[in-house]
């Protein structure tokens, strides 16, 4: 198995969590997506992120300092088969969590895109407000990184370290 797969199949099962009091130069905030992302930024990046949280629950895990921010947020707020009633209050909670994680981070924000459902929205809010992005190629579940390794180091590229 490939690196890229044996981190998504840990992003599946794990939490990772990093005390915010650690010193780093990144702090890496997210679902999932931002499990391996952690993973795969261990020792270069503080990180708090959770498999399955929400939008708003990853912006709450932000903390405003001199770091960069790497969020990975959208994908849990925009299921399969969402219906057209629950997509605009998915949106609205997106946008509402973006805001908040772009006030807390300031300049130094560099957003993941999802996948899934949520990355026009979240593509769009970033270009409309100035933040960097950086997108993946999915792996097979179209959810997560097929490889967390290359996204890793495109990400240390963004943000210089």
């Amino acid at each position: 198995m490939r690196n890229g797969g044996r981190l998504g199949i840990a992003a599946m099962v794990a939490s990772l969590w990093i005390s915010p009091g650690a010193q780093a130069a990144c702090m890496v905030v997210g679902d999932s997506v931002g499990v391996g992302i952690g993973m795969a930024l261990k020792g270069v990046c503080s990180t708090s992120a959770k498999v399955g949280i929400s939008s708003t629950a990853v912006a709450e895990r932000v903390r405003a300092g001199g770091h960069w921010t790497i969020a990975s947020l959208g994908s849990n707020d925009f299921p399969r088969g969402i219906q057209p009633a629950q997509r605009v209050q998915s949106e609205a909670r997106v946008r509402g969590a973006l805001a908040t994680v772009s006030a807390k981070a300031g300049d130094h924000l560099l957003l993941v895109l999802p996948a899934n459902g949520a990355r026009g929205l979240v593509q769009s809010w970033a270009a409309s407000n100035g933040v960097k992005t950086v997108s993946f190629a999915p792996g097979g579940d179209n959810i997560h990184p097929r490889n967390y390794a290359a996204l890793a180091q495109e990400i240390r590229s963004r943000i210089g370290e």
